[in-house]
């Protein structure tokens, strides 16, 4: 089994790293990988390893920025100081969700569901148990504005403000990230297509291939620019979509 690190602490990576190396010493460490930028360019060019431990917070932001950039197939296991992103990081099929300081214990526990892991029953149960937006308070400046998910085609990030788009046309700014957005929409209708914007199924007016298997979407209320699916994210897309038409 080879086995890669995201974590941007490096006594906190080489502690988990012989952790690892002493309940199985026959796993290969290919990497430790400080930012999402580095750790998505080594996985494009190298290939994906077995299992990828990560931390939520890294040195270029959010760990689940890398969800948006690649279709991420190794099997993974946070490990993190904080608790608010585990419904997230079970949303993106995670093995385990470990806490910092990590118990040997706990890891041997984590690294013994691999061999029986599931991801499907883990994204099943995920949405079971989680109670997903109706509606959303947005407070912005000194403005309320309250968006009902019902009336919301898409929402989409420019220069750090989160704009919230209603099928009527009318865009509403707020302070919102994409990345809290992604655990409060569900998950059945709504999609992040990349790093910029999270879409409703019902808003997508066309789709056409682009260049290198990507795709070029069309939203409606209309967007001023086009909208492009990377190749790494089109069949995890395309399987999305199938399930909810």
């Amino acid at each position: 089994m080879t086995f890669i690190l995201l974590e941007d602490e490096m006594i906190a990576a080489q502690r988990l790293a012989r952790m690892v190396k002493e309940i199985y010493p026959d796993w290969q460490q290919t990497g430790v990988f400080e930012s999402v930028e580095e750790l998505a360019g080594h996985l494009l060019s190298n290939g994906q390893p077995d299992v990828l431990f990560t931390d939520i917070q890294v040195a270029d932001g959010n760990s689940f920025e890398l969800f948006n950039v690649i279709d991420v197939r190794s099997k993974i296991i946070f490990t993190t100081a904080y608790s608010e992103f585990a419904v997230n990081a079970f949303r993106h099929n995670a093995v385990d969700y470990l806490m910092k300081p990590i118990n040997s214990e706990e890891l041997k526990k984590a690294l013994e569901k691999l061999s029986w892991f599931d991801p499907t029953k883990n994204k099943e149960l995920t949405h079971q148990f989680t109670e997903f937006k109706n509606r959303f308070l947005i407070k912005f400046g000194s403005k309320l504005t309250v968006v009902n998910t019902s009336d919301l085609a898409y929402v989409y990030s420019e220069n750090k403000i989160g704009y919230f788009v209603q099928r009527n046309g009318h865009k509403v700014a707020s302070d919102y990230k994409l990345q809290d957005l992604e655990s409060q929409l569900d998950p059945k209708y709504f999609f992040r297509v990349n790093r910029q914007f999270i879409v409703h199924v019902d808003s997508i007016a066309s789709m056409n291939t682009y260049s290198k298997a990507r795709i070029n979407l069309r939203l409606n209320p209309e967007f001023k620019e086009d909208i492009i699916i990377s190749t790494e994210k089109t069949p995890e897309f395309k399987e999305w979509l199938g399930s909810t038409r």
